[in-house]
Parts: structure tokens; sequence; C-alpha cells
């Protein structure tokens, strides 16, 4: 039934090509939008069900929006009943609102309202959150479906079908091979063809293999090279190993090859040295001479190596660069830090974070090798000494090593996490952790435990309401208020959608004239995808003492826009995150509250380890 209400659709909405309804600037200028605001805030559905019936237009419209963020089933009657609303602009927002909590049947109505709606713009709400509700639900498994919807799309619907179409199975892709491969002559842009690149992976023939080696030609526009270098990199083909190392440096490309490399079973040390020898950005050199130690075993490259980064050592500027050394050295464990007590190292909050849990890894690598060698013992004694290195952890009360662990646990098997986290070690892990800030880690723990008990996998508990917004400063707050980054790189300038995120963009505004991110680090960058920073920590495990609600709008995650890190539905705070490319995955699961204006270029040369110097709004 499903596979021909879509094509249905398509025949309805495939010749509009304009865009949904957008919000008036100065929007909580409007004091009769403060009970919608309230709701949104509470989770309050039944509230908002009521504000539907309000005889005010922009107040149904900026209620049916609402449920974007909400984003609880128990919505879908009075929104289907929105359907029926005599504003074109309500109808919409209801219809890209029941995107994110349509079921089956909910598609179904939607397309039989689709085919009696007289406005196109409202039809292509129709269609996109039916293709949106349908990936949601898992079912969109059909290829032709999907490239017939692609087809006809426009945009980021257009680039959303893409990514569900390359992140089908490998034999789905290969079936389909001859129209996947097509799509490559067919005009694409170059943020779909960035998508599609990642596919070609996944596609066992010669002119797949010669199309993704082309799409890392210096020619291509740059927002394509990194899909395919990442791409290249999981062919584990040694032929490719030069091109992955001409393309090797800091920033998003060069990061992109080298991650490449990281990933493949086996390299030639002497290359992985010679590139280390001419590299001049410290970080990049390390990770090579961590490639050239893991893959040169006792030979001379490896042995050159662990000389090199031990000099690297004495002279570490910056603790991601001791994190690096830290990473890189422990595939000599040998020759490198032989002398040191990972135990004590770890337990000492003395050490910056991102050190200590570079430190614990390096000790479970460790320990996992031992286990190896010892595959013939007890299954308890096999486990015995990661066990130690478990309870080390939960010691120390740190919640970004013991969440660290947590994911440690919850990749193992039942009756491993039985020996390695009994409830007796859960209990004192949890009493340790606060509940707000610490949140990720208590839920990482309470994954592994339910799988240890075999119970089914946790829900996300609701997060509380604890962060009000103050309605005061939030009217003075401008719509498209711009904010300065500047970086060890250069200047950044974003501007922040007020209208859709207030409660994020208040949040963001405070910590920005406290001078909190002044001296904060970029701790994460996931090559063509997204840089992050703003942690506490510094290691991506730290939050506030309160938690922001889930804001959902209209705008779409393209590049540069800007958005904030979650550990789930409402438990946002103040990581932020900016995209390299369009992220068509993140739309309705993240809180896009802004877009950079200017500085993309220093976006792209953003790397682990550099930082906000200063953070300030730019009147």
């Amino acid at each position: 039934m499903l596979r021909l209400l879509l094509p249905l659709a398509l025949v309805v909405v495939g010749c509009s090509t304009g865009e949904p309804t957008s919000d008036q600037a100065g929007r909580w200028a409007d004091e009769r939008l403060w009970p919608v605001l309230e709701a949104q805030e509470h989770r309050d559905t039944p509230a908002l069900c009521a504000l539907l019936g309000d005889s005010t237009e922009a107040v149904r419209e900026a209620a049916a929006l609402a449920f974007a963020s909400v984003q609880d089933t128990a919505s879908r009657s009075c929104l289907l009943k929105a359907l029926g609303d005599v504003a074109a602009s309500v109808r919409g927002n209801a219809a890209f609102a029941l995107g994110f909590v349509g079921d089956s049947a909910t598609v179904a109505e939607m397309a039989v309202i689709a085919l009696n709606e007289k406005d196109t713009l409202v039809q292509r709400a129709l269609f996109n959150a039916s293709f949106m509700a349908m990936q949601r639900n898992g079912l969109l498994k059909d290829p032709n479906a999907i490239l017939y919807y692609m087809d006809r799309a426009h945009g980021q619907e257009r680039l959303r079908a893409a990514d569900v179409l390359r992140r089908l199975p490998d034999t789905t892709l290969s079936r389909i091979a001859p129209d996947y491969l097509r799509l490559f002559g067919e005009g694409l842009g170059a943020d779909e063809e960035a998508i599609l690149v990642r596919g070609l992976a996944k596609i066992p023939t010669e002119e797949a293999r010669k199309l993704l080696r082309f799409s890392a030609n210096v020619d291509k526009p740059a927002v394509i090279i990194p899909s395919a270098l990442r791409a290249i990199g999981l062919l584990n083909n040694p032929a490719d190993d030069s091109l992955l190392f001409s393309w090797v440096g800091p920033g998003c490309i060069g990061q992109a090859a080298l991650e490449a490399l990281v990933a493949k079973e086996t390299l030639r040390a002497e290359q992985c040295l010679n590139a280390a020898l001419e590299e001049e950005d410290v970080p990049t050199r390390i990770v090579l001479l961590g490639l050239a130690i893991k893959h040169g075993a006792a030979d001379s490259s490896g042995t050159r190596a662990v000389v090199l980064l031990s000099e690297l050592d004495a002279n570490v500027r910056t603790p991601y660069e001791r994190s690096a050394i830290v990473e890189a050295g422990a595939a000599a464990t040998e020759y490198f830090y032989s002398n040191q007590d990972r135990r004590s190292a770890i337990a000492d909050d003395g050490l910056p974070a991102v050190v200590r849990q570079a430190i614990l890894a390096a000790e479970i690598a460790s320990v996992r090798k031992h286990m190896m060698v010892s595959r013939y013992a007890s299954r308890e004694a096999q486990y015995a000494q990661l066990g130690e290195v478990v309870r080390a952890v939960v010691s120390t009360n740190d919640a970004g090593l013991i969440s660290a662990v947590a994911e440690l646990l919850e990749a193992e098997e039942a009756d491993v996490i039985a020996i390695l986290f009994p409830k007796d070690l859960e209990q004192r892990a949890l009493s340790s952790l606060m509940p707000i800030r610490d949140l990720e880690a208590i839920m990482l723990l309470k994954k592994a435990a339910a799988k240890r008990d075999g119970l089914s996998s946790p829900t996300e508990a609701k997060v509380p309401f604890n962060h009000p917004i103050n309605k005061e400063k939030l009217r003075k707050l401008k719509q498209g208020q711009r904010y300065r980054i500047l970086t060890s790189k250069g200047e950044v300038v974003i501007a922040t959608d007020v209208n859709e995120c207030p409660g994020s963009c208040l949040a963001f505004d405070s910590l920005v004239t406290s001078g909190y991110y002044n001296g904060k680090a970029f701790h994460r960058m996931v090559p063509n995808f997204v840089v992050q920073g703003g942690c506490p920590r510094g290691d991506g495990f730290g939050g506030m003492p309160w938690t922001l609600r889930t804001e959902i709008g209209h705008k779409p995650f393209g590049a540069g826009a800007v958005g904030l890190a979650s550990a789930g539905p409402d438990t946002e705070s103040c990581q932020f995150f900016i995209t390299h490319s369009a992220a068509p995955h993140l739309d309705g699961r993240y809180t896009r509250f802004g877009e950079v204006v200017s500085g993309m270029d220093v976006v792209w040369e953003l790397g682990v380890g550099d930082v906000m110097m200063r953070v300030e709004r730019a009147e």
C-alpha cells in the first residue's frame, strides 16, 4: 500500500518548487504567542492541541510548528485535524510536524489529503512529511520509490533522498548499481554528489571504483573530495595508499585522508614515516608517527617513529597533542610510556580530561592484548584485568570516564557485562553521578545494565523541565543576532535564529556574554560533517547543570548550519557544532539554532584542539 501512495503523492506535488512558509522577524514580540512557547517548553500536548483551535492564525501557526519540537505521537489526531485549517500556513506547519510523529496509517491519510489540497506549497509539505515519516519508521526500503522521489524533489528534500539511498544495504545498492551510477551523469549538485559518492564503496564494480577515485580529483568541488577519500579508505586497496597520502594534512580534506589511512588494515610503515617527516602540522605528524609504529612492529621505521614521537612528547603544547601522543604510542607499549602507571594517571584529576580519556583507551587496548594471549583461560579469568579497569574508573567518580567505560560495556555480550559490571558496581557508579549534568553517563550505564539483565534497552527518560526562558531577555534578543568566534585559525561569524529556536538562542547568548566560551577548544572534528566545541571538560562528555528543550524549525542542516550537541531529546546545553556540508539526517533530531554568515573557509580548517580565543556579540 505505502509503495503505491508515495508515487501518488509525487504526481500531485512534483511540479512545486516553492519553499515552506517561514516566520516573520520579531516573532516573540507578539505576546499572543507566549502560551504556545510555554506549552512547547513543558511538552504539553493537550495545551498545544487546544491552541490549534485559537481564533488567531498566528497562534495556530505557531502551535502547529511547536509539535515538531515536542514530537509526541499523541498529537497525531489534532495535527491531522489541523490539515483542514482555513490557513495554508497552519496546514503546512501541521504537515511538517506530522513528519516527525506519523506512522504508516498517518502517511496513508496524508496521501489522501494531499490529493484534495489546493495549495501547492502545502501539497509539497505533505509529500515531504510523508517521506520523512516513512524514513523515521524504517519503511523506505524500496530503492525505486526513493529514486522516484529524488528525481522529483528539490533542495534539502532531494539531499535527504540521496542520503537515504546511499545508506541502503550493500546488496541493495549492488542490485541497483546501474541506476545509482547513472545519477552521477545527470547534473548532480555538489552537495548531492558529496552524499552519493559515499555509497560507491558498497558497489563492487570497476566502474564504481573508477568513479570514486575520480571524485577525489583536485578539480572536484571541495565538498566532494573528503567524502570520496573516506569511501576510498573503506576499499582497503593498497593501490590507493599514495592517493590518500597525497591529500594528508590539516583541515577538513587532509584529515579525511588521514582518517581513511587510520582505518586501513595494512600500511607500509616506511611510507607512514616518510609522510610524517614531511608534515609540518604537529597533530597530523603525531598520527602519522602512530601509524608507522602500528604497522612497523619492530622494524627500523617503527623504532625511529617511537624516537620521534618521544621527542614530540617532550615539547607538547596542548592537552590535545598529549592525548594524540598517548593514542599514537599505545601500539608500542613495550617502548613507549612503559614506566608510567596508567591506572594512577586515570585517577589523577589534575590531568586534563581529554588526556585521561586517551590513557584509559590505551590501558583498555593493552589489557585486551593480554586477553588475546590468555584466550584459553576461563571467562572470569580472561576478563579479570578488564574488570579491574572498570572498577578503577568507577572509583574516580568522573562522569566522562564512566561514560567511556559504559560505551565499552554496552558493546559486550550480556555474560561479559555481568562479570565486568555487577549490580553493586552499577549502584556505586550511579550514586556518584548528578541527575542533569551527567545525564549521558546515566543513560549509557542503564543501557549496559539492561543488556546485562536480559531486558530491552530502556527508552530515553523524559528530561524534566529545568531551564525556563527569561521572557524579558528574549524580547530584547533580535532575530539574526550575530556573534564573532575568534579562533586560532581565523574568524567565523554566525547569525542565530531566535524566531524558531528561542530557548537555544537565548542560552547561547547568555553563555557568550558571560565569557563562557572564551578559551574553550574544538574537541571533535569529523571531516565533511562537523566541527564541535564548547565542552567544559574538553573531551565531549561535559555539560551544564541544566538542559534545554530540543527546538525544531523549518531551516535544514545545510553547510554552515550551527546546532546544539545532545545525548537525546531535550538534553542540549553548551556544546555546539558547525556543519561542513549538508547533513539531512540531522533534520528533526538536533536543534539548528543558527548559521555561518562568513568564515566558512575557517570552519573547514578548524581541527581538534583549535581554540575559541574569544566569542562575542557582533553588534
